[in-house]
């Protein structure tokens, strides 16, 4: 029955994809039935099928491929590894980590000796997978496996316990931090270079013999089930590293909820990295949960966050000493600190208060904050532009302009928007206004703002604009079912609304493709994190599956360009391909509609709003689609075994 209707639609759209030039790519068979198929970050198709797990050449359909072993797998077994060419498949108390290019097995937790696994690490200078856990004797266990080929480098019987952070050291060797030891591992060998503990306090436990284990053993079982904080901090240069610890305790109840307050302190410990030695004598300790630090030439910098009795202070490396504030105790601010940017001549300081956020500017110079009064801001601070003589800021919810010498906002009323409705483009940013349901336009160098579009926009089907592109003769904006596009004289071009097929299933895979592409545009904007945040969000607003899918996707290229391990490079060859293309634009976007009773999915034009082609996906309420939105590549399985690939361009 499928392959019947599979062979109705081709005879049905042959024509019509010849002359809207929507192709099929390729249509390819599998040994059996099919479960289900994903396109990764990097654009390589994994399909799982009744008895194998299979590989398939995007290009072609060829398997390239196939694991017997992983037959009959279940989704959820399944993973991407966010920063990596690798994925994981789980079951049977074991881990295996694959090369999703190769389908080389690079690691076996249980070849590795490992019964049970609480955390790894790929280390691709060292080329290796270093894992931690426990072994079949029951002991504690961590193991280097080479990347390449999943043999053992070493293994150490060492009881590491939570394992905090993992730096690879420019001389082929391991900085390793854990709950209450740091060490120094030679990764070619695994020979302990040295072993201290991070603390007086944790020193004094080990002295302690059976009851400090007794405690150490409590301790690492209250981190399994608790938010714990303890922070790693590297400066750039220099052979000394940081801890972050934080503690609370309650300080009576609020008046109106009853509930407990919590007060928060920090404390920081500074090591040697060549000895693991401490430097100081006692912890830094300040007010506040842990938040923000930076390393400025005349000391450590540490911005935490206590609410409205937040103090910031700058204090002395080698003595701990304030430097700011009378007597040194530090500058007030309203809000607790949760992030900072640095604009070169200084920090843009963000706070918030329960339910308010605040902007402060911070003269790192001087140590002095700048403003007279903080400015209020509506939306969390995602980046900054900086201009000749202010600052431009966007948040999840507004924009505006900043003038850090005197804390006063360019517009009294700020840009009602988000970071992807708004753009650069030849010196001007554009950005969608809620509030009117227009355009307005930034001029970076004058800092003049400007209505662009005449008309308000609104869109069909209670949407609201969700993403805003300059194209070469205008600006399109589209939300998933409507499109627009104005001139650049400010004249509305066209709109268009496509209606949204019911089953909220079918755009699953859609979402999915578009946080991918989503992730690698944000990757090139001025606030990279802003922008795949609010994707992320937005998306798992409307399907909470692919939510999840997609905040395991992160940075798609970040961790791998240092890196040099063959593995690492082709991951970054593919995915620097992959940014490029969508730097260059497409002149199309997918809508999911439905055309009678049947789900279609639409190329619709953003030159014209017209659609060009459409791919007929039945009326399985459960469709096997995948969809590559970077490349415009459509898999559809047509049949039990089958999986048809358009090509959308």
């Amino acid at each position: 029955m499928k392959i019947f209707k599979f062979l109705f639609i081709l005879v049905f759209l042959c024509p019509f994809f010849h002359s809207a030039q929507v192709a099929v790519k390729w249509t390819k068979e599998v040994p059996t039935a099919i479960l289900w198929q994903e396109v990764t970050s990097l654009g390589n198709l994994i399909v799982s099928s009744r008895e194998e797990l299979i590989g398939m050449d995007a290009e072609t359909g060829e398997i390239i491929w196939s694991k017997r072993a992983h037959g009959n797998l279940d989704r959820a077994a399944f993973e991407e590894l966010p920063n990596s060419p690798f994925f994981t498949v789980s079951g049977n108390n074991t881990l295996h980590l694959f090369d999703q290019f190769s389908g080389n097995e690079v690691f076996n937790s249980a070849n590795a000796g490992l019964k049970e696994i609480a955390s790894y690490f790929l280390l691709y200078n060292s080329n290796s997978i270093l894992v931690a856990g426990t072994g079949f004797n029951a002991e504690p266990l961590l193991v280097s496996v080479h990347m390449s080929n999943g043999s053992l480098n070493w293994s150490i019987e060492e009881k590491f316990g939570s394992i905090i952070n993992i730096n690879e050291l420019d001389n082929q060797e391991l900085l390793i931090v854990t709950l209450f030891n740091n060490y120094k591992v030679n990764a070619t060998t695994g020979t302990i270079i040295w072993k201290n503990t991070n603390s007086k306090d944790n020193a004094q436990l080990d002295n302690l013999s059976g009851f400090g284990a007794l405690i150490k053993e409590a301790a690492e079982n209250l981190v399994q089930v608790m938010d714990f904080q303890l922070n790693y901090y590297q400066p750039q240069e220099g052979d000394v590293f940081y801890l972050g610890s934080q503690q609370e305790g309650q300080t009576g109840v609020t008046t109106t909820t009853g509930t407990p307050k919590i007060k928060y302190t920090s404390k920081y410990n500074a090591y040697n990295s060549t000895d693991g030695s401490l430097i100081w004598d006692t912890p830094l300790e300040v007010k506040g949960a842990l938040s923000q630090v930076s390393f400025l030439d005349k000391g450590l910098l540490v911005l935490p966050d206590d609410g409205n009795r937040t103090k910031i202070n700058l204090f002395d490396y080698q003595t701990q000493e304030g430097l700011w504030g009378k007597k040194g105790r530090g500058i007030k601010i309203k809000g607790g600190i949760y992030d900072y940017l640095d604009s070169g001549d200084g920090m843009l300081l963000v706070s918030r208060t329960d339910n308010k956020d605040f902007l402060n500017f911070l003269d790192t110079d001087a140590g002095v904050i700048t403003f007279e009064n903080p400015v209020k801001v509506s939306g969390t601070v995602v980046g900054i532009v900086p201009l000749s003589n202010s600052i431009l800021y966007i948040t999840t919810a507004s924009m505006n302009i900043l003038d850090p010498a005197t804390g006063t906002l360019k517009w009294r009323k700020s840009i009602q928007t988000s970071p992807n409705l708004t753009a650069e483009h030849e010196g001007k940013i554009y950005a969608f206004d809620y509030n009117s349901g227009g355009i307005k336009v930034v001029d970076k160098a004058t800092e003049e703002l400007s209505d662009l579009s005449l008309e308000y926009v609104q869109f069909k089907g209670k949407e609201s604009p969700r993403a805003l592109e300059v194209m070469t003769d205008g600006i399109f904006l589209h939300s998933d079912q409507n499109v627009a596009k104005f001139n650049f004289d400010g004249t509305l071009n066209f709109q268009e609304y496509y209606e949204a097929p019911k089953e909220a299933g079918w755009k699953r895979a859609l979402l999915y493709a578009e946080s991918v592409r989503a992730a690698y545009i944000g990757a090139a904007s001025y606030y990279v994190s802003g922008s795949i945040a609010a994707e992320e969000a937005d998306i798992r607003a409307k399907d909470a599956a692919a939510g999840e899918m997609a905040s395991q996707i992160g940075n798609a290229y970040g961790a791998l360009g240092n890196a040099a391990s063959s593995y690492a490079m082709e991951g970054f060859r593919r995915a620097n391909a992959r940014l490029k293309a969508t730097t260059e634009g497409r002149d199309f976007m997918f809508i999911m509609s439905k055309k009678d009773k049947n789900v279609v999915l639409l190329k619709v034009s953003k030159n014209t709003g017209k659609v060009e082609g459409e791919i007929d996906l039945g009326k399985d309420r459960e469709p096997m689609y995948a969809v590559d939105d970077i490349t415009g590549q459509v898999y559809y399985q047509t049949s039990s075994t089958g999986v048809t690939s358009y090509l959308v361009n």
